[in-house]
C-alpha cells in the first residue's frame, strides 16, 4: 500500500490525488521536512540537486537533463534577469521556447 493510502490520510480528494502524481527522484512520494518547507524553493531546488547531480530532473521526447544541468541553466537565468533588474522589485516575465534546451 503507498504511503498515499495509509490510514489516517486527512488530505481532501483532489489534493489526494495530486499527492499521488507527485514523487522523489527516488521514485515515491517523500514529504519535505518540516525546514525544508521553511525555506525557499530555490534552496530547497539546490538541495535536490546537490543529492541527485546525475540524475535526470527533466525528459521530454528525447531530450534530457539532469539536475546538475538543470539548476546550472537556471542560476544562468536567474543572474541575467538580476544583471538587468535595476534596483526595482518588479515582476519579470519569462517566455521561453517549448523543450528543455
Amino acid at each position: 500500500m503507498s504511503d498515499s493510502h495509509k490510514e489516517g490520510s486527512k488530505l481532501p480528494p483532489e489534493q489526494q490525488a495530486i499527492r499521488d502524481k507527485c514523487f522523489h527522484p527516488t521514485g515515491r512520494f517523500i514529504e519535505f521536512p518540516i525546514e525544508d518547507v521553511e525555506t525557499s524553493i530555490p534552496a530547497r531546488f539546490e538541495k535536490i540537486a546537490g543529492m541527485y547531480r546525475n540524475r535526470i530532473a527533466v525528459e521530454m521526447d528525447e531530450e534530457r537533463i539532469t539536475y546538475e544541468e538543470l539548476n546550472r541553466a537556471a542560476n544562468r537565468l536567474a543572474n541575467v534577469i538580476l544583471a538587468n533588474s535595476g534596483d526595482g522589485n518588479a515582476p519579470v516575465v519569462v517566455i521561453l521556447p517549448r523543450g528543455i534546451s
